[in-house]
């Protein structure tokens, strides 16, 4: 608890419930921001999970440092996150092309076993560069949807992934196992 230790407070205006008792047992704002139209041509992964969102939906977040960038909305030095919603029946086909630009391997090689050891709390693709192309469209019911294409970076690029991290601006990656392990896809 922080502030004052005053349980009597009552300034909840005209309020006749009280809202401060849902903020002890609720989650913190999780909002992002979303990919917008333009080119990311170095985005560094931080984290990817899997959640279940509020109203029950499985949730992949792919969480980014922002290296390279040029969108005017999204610059370099700040955090953008990318979700696919499973309640769609594409996710998890961008899902899977998302990863195997993470991992630079062919499309056919993403199966459940190594999708489901990416999103793990060891955090395995930490570090791993990407880039996106994000295109602005219409979905078949009409409506406006970004696309996300997801490609795989350079092997030279990628050993200088985390120089470029610092370079942007932000602090020196954190450190989740030994560094080594791979996704078995």
């Amino acid at each position: 608890m922080f502030g004052r230790n005053d349980t009597n407070t009552t300034n909840t205006g005209s309020n006749p419930r009280d809202p401060f008792a849902k903020i002890g047992a609720s989650d913190p704002s999780q909002g992002g921001v979303y990919p917008i139209p333009g080119l990311y041509p170095l985005l560094y992964v931080d984290v990817l999970k899997m959640i279940v969102s509020r109203k029950a939906d499985d949730v992949f977040i792919a969480e980014f440092d922002i290296l390279q960038s040029e969108v005017e909305g999204r610059r370099r030095g700040t955090r953008m996150s990318w979700i696919a919603n499973f309640r769609h029946d594409a996710s998890a086909g961008n899902v899977k092309t998302f990863l195997a630009a993470v991992m630079s391997c062919a499309a056919n090689e993403v199966d459940e076993e190594g999708s489901r050891y990416a999103c793990n709390e060891k955090n395995p693709c930490h570090g791993r560069p990407v880039r996106l192309e994000a295109v602005d469209t219409t979905t078949k019911s009409g409506n406006p949807f970004t696309r996300c294409n997801w490609r795989s970076i350079p092997e030279e690029m990628q050993k200088r992934a985390e120089d470029l991290r610092v370079e942007a601006g932000f602090p020196p990656p954190r450190r989740y196992g030994k560094g080594d392990e791979t996704i078995p896809f």
